[in-house]
């Protein structure tokens, strides 16, 4: 077995926030609401049926945004018309919310498996305001570790930055890093190294494949914020019920 690989296992199965799977997640999911004026729909389909798509999307590029994608799409419908305003591929969602003003859709998700996002924000006229992966761990690096690791790493920080997987704080840079063993390499190793739970919340925990326990399943309580008219950030409460944001640009 390949040592990094091996590592990342052993990483997991040695956590105090797992939890043991007995099956991989293979279902089929339709969430459906309604406001005044839209119908929004998210239909994904995690069976056998879509293994061969799904698997190429999430060793290769993860990026189910794409036409190639055949088991998830989120839709947006004129109430009074029933016109469709967008159908668009999107990741496996377990809840859907569209904002007071109409003017959003908020997609959260727990799959982790073979889900490569667990946020997504849509304007009600299509567009993809934000996607991003979350996980129960990631790298903390001083700003001087993270500019030894650029200059050691560059072509690896370049691809994390590309996919946005590097968030800047005041005092530390966070990175979200631990999916992706075989395409860091070394840089992956180095990272490991500087490890800790993720900086919006040390409440979040997962099982080893299916789930990320992210937010509060019940009552995740999402809200969204405007600094002069503009989305700022998405904020929900975590597991234990603690308020988190999480910045449009972060």
């Amino acid at each position: 077995m390949n040592t990094r690989i091996f590592t990342l296992i052993f990483c997991l199965l040695t956590s105090n926030v797992l939890f043991a799977d007995m099956i991989g997640y293979s279902s089929t999911l339709t969430l459906k609401i309604k406001s005044k004026n839209f119908i929004i729909v998210h239909y994904h389909d995690w069976t056998v049926k879509t293994n061969d798509t799904r698997f190429k999307m999430i060793t290769t590029d993860q990026n189910p945004f794409t036409k190639d994608n055949n088991y998830a799409f989120i839709e947006c419908i004129n109430r009074k018309t029933g016109k469709v305003i967008f159908k668009k591929p999107c990741p496996a969602l377990t809840k859907i919310e569209i904002s007071n003003d109409e003017r959003y859709i908020i997609g959260i998700s727990k799959i982790m498996l073979w889900n490569p996002y667990q946020l997504v924000v849509y304007s009600t006229n299509g567009n993809l305001i934000k996607a991003r992966h979350i996980e129960s761990e990631e790298a903390k690096l001083t700003l001087k570790e993270c500019t030894e690791f650029k200059k050691r790493f560059n072509n690896q920080y370049q691809y994390l930055d590309s996919v946005n997987s590097i968030y800047n704080g005041s005092n530390f840079v966070y990175i979200d890093f631990m999916n992706m063993p075989e395409k860091l390499g070394k840089a992956w190793d180095f990272l490991l190294n500087h490890s800790c739970n993720n900086h919006l919340s040390d409440n979040f925990s997962e099982s080893v494949t299916n789930w990320i326990f992210w937010f509060d399943e019940k009552n995740p309580g999402i809200h969204i914020n405007y600094k002069k008219n503009n989305l700022h950030s998405i904020s929900l409460l975590d597991p234990k019920q603690k308020r988190i944001e999480i910045k449009i640009k972060e």
